[in-house]
């Protein structure tokens, strides 16, 4: 009969960004042993919960004893393994006790080399019980995280130090050991309010307990008692939370029984930004901010405590001491950081280094100007506004405010080139040029934004390149990858046409780099682009053979580029696709690389021949028209409808011919066809479903 496993590995607290990922991975690399060790599950899928000091893994149903196998182990050559009266030699005896099996129960099988002893293994399946007693010090420490440590003499590596382990498998200890800690049947409350152990019969009483031990091993569970609590606390102030989904996730890891706690602050810090004050509650201690009706901030913070102590009162103190001192630091580097006006701030950006082979923030800055008058030209944006907003973008970098909160960049700079007098436009575009700051994030809403995140952008992936600092595998510490998504997703979602090339070179010139290093880095260049224009549009779900095919054609603008994988994809659904790519790619085969030639209508003979001609010349011209006005899909359309006169050459035709100029004719009309195609995309890399299938 199947029983319940539980698994509970206690730590110490381990840091709440490695909790999610661990509690995925355990789900799967447990799924993974379970199939390796042929254990059924039933149909209840394994479950993951944890908190900052447990990790837990329950399966509902595990089978009794693995599943029973029979497998053919193929040994020696039947002519080594017997001899010539048939006799078992020495090959043949050491095969079957190898396989624990007598001599006698040895068969053959034939083969292309020959006939070769065979021994039919019967693997009785072992106690699940006992399985995992053998599998699960290995699961524990094949469990990932971001960073790992050792702790006394313990060999084993753990993202923090484990104090027990609790395996139960139907209700018995799976009885093992793990570097000196062995398994069995108690669990831990809460570190401070019931840091007793207590006896687990099975995951229901394992829950059960869970409350009265002040321990709630659900994430999502305490994420929905943090999300009322504090909503509640919000309401009674007349206000309500400021959304943050992330700040929720972080906290419902970082404690095992949340508790809120509303605290209050000086009014007289509202006569700074909010975002300072948004900015300090959140990063350094983990607060929920209060705002009313119109979005404007209150003198309240939530926080969560991991306590339920007798006098919430002292716990509210507490918190309301600290945060005091992190606003009147926050107050502090603001009002000394407004006596000095933005602009005022560019040239001591000549004193800080932006990369060491790549000059100082000021160097940059300058670049980033003018490469954004550059493309305010082709965007028909305001040049003085990008101009302006380009040469002060990087100012607040020196500010107080950015020093103490990184993640404030842009959005100080906004701020503070508003109280210097700057157009607003100006202070948007520097607020603007940071984003999109991640996947999914919000886009600039002004052309000038865009123009100056597009400038930074493509000056640090050029520099970058120039400099020799080229992601490679998962190392990617300028975050290349991610400002050149950036910039397709800007150009792509704002329907903007912009030339990668013109743009790389421009960039090139701004470094004032020699001849052949500028040709190197913008081939570079244009290669990493089009390597992210591919993933992105793979992971839309198109395929790669077509995303391949159309992107190593003339790859410049990102929305040039998707718009002929879409259309290619379109092609693909019809019945002509797969007939026609065939004929493309009998042609291409035939054709001598770099052949050139002009069809001459005298020398066709044949009907099938003159036929593909007089079809070829009725789209040539359209095709071309089309192609140049970006219709993709109406090109390939008529491209495609060459398919039954192309078909008919074939059958019919003999391409090679023994007269020169024949050949050389059919050859060239062959090439006008591809050609046709080729502008377009790489018809020899579109997959077939006969070349998928072999």
């Amino acid at each position: 009969m199947p029983k319940e496993f539980l698994l509970e590995i206690g730590t110490e607290e381990i840091p709440s960004r490695f909790i999610g990922p661990a509690l995925e991975k355990m789900k799967e690399l447990f799924a993974a042993l379970l199939s390796s060790g042929r254990v059924s599950t039933g149909d209840d899928a394994v479950q993951t919960f944890g908190t900052p000091r447990r990790l837990v893994l329950h399966a509902p149903q595990l089978a009794d004893r693995q599943e029973d196998v029979s497998r053919e182990v193929v040994g020696p050559p039947k002519n080594i393994a017997f001899d010539a009266a048939g006799r078992p030699t020495k090959a043949a005896l050491v095969f079957a006790e190898k396989n624990g099996i007598p001599v006698d129960a040895l068969t053959f099988t034939a083969t292309p080399k020959g006939e070769y002893v065979v021994a039919k293994v019967e693997e009785k399946g072992l106690e699940t019980g006992i399985w995992l007693q053998t599998m699960l010090p290995d699961f524990i420490r094949s469990i990932p995280f971001q960073k790992t440590m050792r702790w006394m003499d313990k060999e084993i590596r753990f993202a923090r130090p484990i104090h027990w382990v609790l395996a139960l498998w139907g209700g018995s200890i799976v009885d093992f050991e793990l570097d000196g800690i062995r398994s069995g049947n108690v669990s831990r409350g809460h570190r401070f309010m019931s840091p007793g152990a207590f006896l687990v019969k099975d995951f229901k009483s394992y829950l059960s307990q869970g409350e009265p031990n002040y321990v709630v091993i659900d994430p999502e569970v305490r994420r929905q008692r943090i999300l009322k609590q504090i909503q509640e606390l919000a309401t009674s102030q007349g206000g309500t939370v400021l959304e943050d989904h992330g700040l929720v996730d972080e906290v419902a890891n970082l404690v095992e029984y949340p508790v809120a706690v509303l605290g209050s602050f000086n009014k007289d810090y509202l006569r700074i930004p909010k975002e300072i004050l948004i900015t300090a509650m959140r990063e350094h201690q983990r607060y929920f901010s209060v705002v009313d009706s119109a979005g404007g901030l209150l003198p309240y913070f939530i926080a969560i405590s991991n306590t339920r102590a007798d006098d919430m009162d002292v716990v509210r103190a507490g918190n309301e001491r600290v945060l005091a001192a992190r606003l009147s630091d926050a107050v502090y580097f603001f009002d000394h950081d407004v006596t000095t006006k933005l602009a005022e701030r560019v040239e001591a950006l000549r004193k800080v280094t932006y990369q060491e082979k790549l000059g100082t923030l000021h160097d940059k800055t300058e670049r980033v100007t003018a490469l954004s008058a550059y493309l305010a030209g082709i965007f028909t944006a305001d040049i003085p506004i990008a101009e302006r907003a380009a040469s002060l973008c990087k100012a607040d970098l020196l500010t107080g405010t950015v020093g103490e909160f990184p993640k404030l960049q842009g959005t100080m700079g906004r701020q503070y080139a508003l109280l210097s007098g700057e157009d607003p436009r100006v202070a948007e575009a520097i607020l603007e040029h940071y984003l999109p700051r991640f996947a999914g994030d919000e886009l600039p809403k002004t052309t000038e934004g865009i123009c100056v995140g597009i400038a930074d952008r493509i000056d640090t992936i050029v520099g970058c390149f120039l400099a020799g600092l080229i992601p490679t595998g998962s190392e990617d510490p300028y975050g290349l990858r991610r400002q050149s998504a950036a910039i397709i997703t800007m150009v792509k979602e704002r329907g903007l046409r912009l030339s990668l090339k013109d743009l790389i070179a421009e960039a090139c010139r701004k470094y004032a780099l020699k001849k052949g290093d500028a040709e190197r880095v913008a081939v570079e260049t244009l290669d990493f682009f089009r390597q992210r224009v591919a993933g992105m549009l793979a992971s839309e779900g198109l395929r790669p053979d077509i995303v391949d095919a159309a992107l190593s054609v003339a790859f410049d603008d990102p929305s040039i580029a998707g718009e002929k994988v879409r259309a290619l994809d379109a092609l693909r659904t019809s019945v002509d696709y797969e007939p026609f790519v065939t004929a493309l790619k009998r042609a291409g085969n035939i054709l001598p690389k770099k052949f050139e030639g002009t069809v001459k209508k005298g020398l066709l003979h044949a009907d099938a021949e003159k036929a593909l001609y007089d079809s070829y010349m009725e789209i040539k011209d359209r095709v071309v028209a089309k192609t140049t006005q970006l219709d993709f899909r109406g090109a390939l359309t008529d491209i495609a409808s060459l398919r039954k006169p192309v078909d008919a050459f074939f059958d019919s035709v003999m391409v090679m011919d023994k007269n020169a100029d024949v050949k050389a004719n059919r050859l060239a009309l062959l090439a006008g066809i591809t050609n046709l195609f080729a502008g377009i995309a790489d018809f020899s890399r579109l997959m077939l479903s006969v070349e998928e299938k072999g």
